[in-house]
């Protein structure tokens, strides 16, 4: 115990022992006195009657007085010296009796009492040694409980405060002290202030009261929530118990708590609104497949109707159109395995075809308890895939026929890098070569294919580096051959330069049919222009001609009107 109280026994006002003495010797002294005076006059009537002589009684009498005086002396003596033996006996234990209680007042709740003797006494003792070693068990009890208590006090976050009757602040603890090492000019009288009503219903009533308060502490813009418990504490009710503990208020800081519960809140709106958002459709089902909930895209097409926990809607009969379980479900074997699967199906009831990915639902006690779905619309995922199948054959095919037709072809087909060496050529120009196709790759191309002038081969090859495409340009090669080439560099998706392609198509033939195109246009061109001017020369005549029929015809016609007028004159 914290304080000890010292107790004290006072001094017996009588002794036992003495008590016991003095009866002995008060009983012993009057019985002996009676019984001499008794057996005096016993003596004296039997002796009278016997017709002694008095004098001679009177003397017996004397005699039988005092040795009846010594013997009850010696008697009183021997009786007192035991019942000094006895009182000593009896008040021995009494004394570590009263020992052992006045050490149990002053706190020494390990005392014990040693009496050996088998009785009364020997019990009350045993019966006190019992007394104390339960009074010590009950009190280590309550201290350890008190222990307990003030370590949950000290510890416990909330704030406690004890009033008295006239809202008197009695106490706080460790919450309080810590709370003000926060806001120092915050007053405990600020709480009292906001619950005064609430203070003087239960001190009313007796009725334990709860209420949620905000508080701003001076000197702060912060705003803190404590929820508020006010319990009744003893059950005076007179004008005595005023200044004793009446109420307890226990406050709480609710404020992270409230912020806490609303990001929640809000992380569980964002959560739905996110659900609600997602394209794919997701339900959520029980043991038994029906579907407790599901996002808005599923409730479009699925057509569901409004759900809740215990109403039967079986996930077959909306996703299947069917009134049982399909044969060979994936989902009721993730059931059966616990397992995430995910399967493609096309469904005609919903001419679809989906993705669904089923995972199981397992608590906290590892059980499962249902599955989610989560189904994907892969129908133009499908369509694109067969126009991919379709494409990738197109592709492939094309691959073929460009193979094909790059080694058949009569052009030359050579792929080459910025340093012109050669990556890879086709037969023809293989052939131009004189070498195997394989023993011309990293050769340099223009070992082969060499410009006649050098101006072409620079140009070609400044486009080459400078990764820039050259249309067909008729070149000359110092072989004397004549060839439209043209190049342009290849990329793969990311842009990165890979190598030039360079296609030449032999146009010898051509350029000789050229050749004497021109000397035949020469030698045509001359005979044009011998022809033009013999054309001059005959229409030089025919336009005579025409002015020689005019005159004649002029002429004609003159003589024609001389004769009809010779007529009319005659």
């Amino acid at each position: 115990m914290d304080n000890k109280t010292e107790y004290k026994i006072g001094n017996p006002r009588s002794s036992i022992k003495n008590n016991i003495l003095l009866w002995f010797f008060f009983v012993l002294s009057v019985g002996g006195i009676t019984i001499n005076i008794v057996f005096q006059n016993v003596i004296q009537r039997t002796l009278l009657l016997e017709k002694i002589d008095p004098s001679v009684v009177e003397h017996i009498s004397k005699y039988i007085a005092l040795v009846g005086s010594g013997v009850t002396i010696a008697g009183i003596i021997i009786i007192l010296f035991i019942a000094f033996f006895i009182s000593e006996t009896i008040t021995k234990p009494v004394r570590k009796l009263t020992a052992g209680m006045i050490e149990i007042a002053q706190g020494k709740f390990d005392t014990r009492i040693e009496i050996s003797d088998q009785n009364e006494l020997g019990q009350l003792a045993e019966g006190f040694n019992i007394m104390a070693e339960h009074i010590e068990d009950a009190l280590q009890k309550l201290k350890t409980s008190k222990e307990y208590t003030d370590n949950i006090i000290v510890s416990i976050p909330s704030i406690l405060i004890v009033l008295s009757g006239s809202l008197k602040i009695l106490s706080t603890n460790m919450g309080f002290e810590k709370f003000r090492e926060q806001f120092p000019r915050f007053s405990v009288k600020q709480f009292v202030t906001h619950l005064e009503k609430e203070i003087r219903i239960n001190l009313g009533t007796g009725e334990t009261i709860k209420k949620e308060i905000v508080i701003v502490p001076e000197g702060s813009d912060i705003s803190l929530i404590f929820t508020a418990t006010i319990s009744p504490v003893g059950n005076g009710t007179g004008t005595d118990d005023e200044e004793k503990a009446r109420v307890l208020l226990t406050l709480t800081d609710i404020t992270e708590r409230t912020k806490m519960k609303e990001l929640v809140m809000q992380s569980r709106q964002d959560w739905e609104d996110t659900f609600n958002l997602i394209p794919d459709m997701i339900t959520i089902h029980d043991k038994d497949l029906n579907i407790v909930q599901a996002n808005k895209a599923a409730q479009e097409v699925l057509k569901l109707p409004l759900l809740s926990p215990g109403m039967i809607n079986k996930c077959y009969k909306y996703y299947h159109g069917a009134e049982s379980v399909p044969k060979g479900c994936p989902s009721c074997e993730c059931l059966k395995t616990a397992e995430a699967s995910t399967f493609e199906i096309f469904e005609p009831h919903l001419e679809k075809y989906i993705e669904i990915r089923a995972i199981p639902r397992i608590n906290s006690n590892n059980t499962l308890v249902g599955l989610i779905h989560i189904v994907r619309d892969i129908t133009q995922r499908k369509q694109i895939e067969e126009e991919h199948n379709q494409l990738l054959k197109v592709v492939t095919r094309a691959k073929i026929e460009w193979e094909v037709t790059f080694e058949t072809v009569n052009e030359f087909i050579v792929l080459i890098d910025k340093e012109l060496n050669i990556k890879r050529c086709n037969s023809s120009f293989a052939q131009y070569a004189g070498l195997p196709s394989n023993k011309l790759v990293n050769h340099k191309c223009p070992e082969y294919f060499m410009p006649h002038d050098a101006a072409d081969f620079h140009y070609c090859r400044k486009l080459i580096e400078n990764e820039e495409p050259m249309e067909r340009t008729e070149i000359r090669t110092k072989d004397d051959h004549w060839f439209y080439v043209s190049q342009r560099p290849i990329r793969d998706k990311s842009g990165k330069y890979l190598h030039t392609v360079l296609i030449a198509t032999e146009i010898t033939d051509i350029k000789n049919t050229q050749q004497k195109l021109r000397q035949s246009e020469q030698s045509l061109k001359k005979q044009v222009e011998d022809l033009e001017k013999f054309y001059d020369m005959a229409i030089g005549r025919e336009l005579k001609m025409k002015e020689l029929k005019k005159e004649i015809e002029k002429l004609n016609n003159e003589l024609l009107a001389n004769r009809e007028n010779d007529f009319v004159k005659q």
